[in-house]
């Protein structure tokens, strides 16, 4: 460590994740990296994690525990931990990972190799072979939703094993470098989880600097850590999408394909989202609240315009850090651009 400063520091957010979190933090205490620590970031579970994870690991110096004693989210509960590292890079990392032994090294030299690079990500894996997929696009200048691109894994697999540079990296497990974070205000803490990962990445590309992906197998997704797909939590989604384009568009874009999206891309996309799991009920879906799905659209935008002020000072701020046109954006980060 240079000045007893780490190169990197990892931060894994946790809220009553013990059936994984062990896991999890043995990998990352056995990379062959040297300048690094990780930081436990709790938020006020109830589960008895922090405890077991104080009494294996708690005698490694580079482990540091942070109780927060209250569940923030995924936003807030990751800036904390932002705020309590020491790293030249964070690495923001589930509780349901575990990471291979050059995790922290490879994330480090691609970010490295390019002082513009402010954000890197990895391949992400299930333990049954499938990808879990970390990289977003636009297209058209609209973001491609990575559910969206799943509907062909072929041409998902094809994205995944090539280098490229993208809008964002999947909040599951990205390298920031803090310096970026800390101008650009980190993870947008209204939003408390979802599309906040999405939203920063913009807000980097918009600053001037570069998200990009290696396609190295670095990362295990071990699952039943998501937050599950309540109607809820698709009014937050849906709320989401749009603070993330009213505040990052500029304002020709906001005049024009905002609208569009609005009116016509994110209906078709919910009835379309609604038609397929009414269909094919997967486990996530809650069938006796139907109901609540088809309005969770109309919610979400009712809690977007309660939310408009707020978001429009957020905007100008925003706004007065931009170094890249929309449209230079757009073209770098496009998805048929890597295929």
């Amino acid at each position: 460590m240079e000045n007893n400063r780490p190169i990197a520091s990892v931060i894994v957010l946790n809220w009553n994740g013990k059936r994984f979190l062990g896991k999890c933090i043995a990998s990352l205490l056995n990379q062959n990296a040297s300048d690094y620590e990780v930081l436990l970031i709790d938020n006020g579970s109830a589960d008895n994690s922090v405890d077991v994870i104080r009494k294996n690991f708690g005698g490694d110096p580079r482990l540091r525990i942070v109780e927060l004693g209250y569940n923030y989210g995924f936003s807030k509960g990751n800036n904390l931990g932002i705020k309590s590292a020491n790293g030249k890079y964070v690495i923001v990392l589930n509780n349901d990972t575990e990471v291979k032994p050059n995790f922290v090294s490879k994330l480090v030299s691609v970010a490295e190799s390019d002082n513009n690079i402010a954000s890197v990500s990895c391949k992400i894996m299930h333990y049954d072979g499938s990808v879990w997929f970390g990289q977003y696009f636009t297209n058209g200048g609209f973001i491609v939703p990575f559910f969206t691109q799943g509907f062909s894994t072929q041409y998902l697999n094809r994205i995944y094993d090539q280098s490229s540079r993208n809008l964002a990296n999947s909040g599951c497990a990205v390298l920031y470098k803090k310096s970026v974070i800390d101008k650009i205000e980190g993870f947008d803490e209204d939003f408390w989880t979802d599309w906040e990962d999405y939203d920063l990445g913009f807000r980097t590309n918009l600053a001037g600097f570069k998200s990009v992906y290696t396609p190295e197998f670095l990362v295990e997704h071990l699952g039943g850590g998501s937050a599950g797909s309540s109607s809820k939590r698709y009014v937050r989604i849906y709320r989401n999408m749009l603070f993330t384009y009213f505040k990052n568009y500029d304002t020709k874009n906001l005049l024009t394909r905002f609208p569009l999206f609005l009116f016509v891309l994110l209906p078709t996309l919910h009835i379309g989202w609604i038609l397929h799991r009414l269909i094919t009920r997967p486990p996530d879906f809650h069938r006796n609240q139907s109901l609540q799905y088809l309005l969770s659209l109309d919610k979400g935008i009712i809690s977007f315009l309660l939310n408009l002020k707020i978001f429009a000072r957020k905007r100008y701020f925003i706004q007065r850090l931009r170094k890249v046109s929309d449209s230079t954006i757009f073209s770098n980060t496009h998805l048929k651009g890597i295929c």
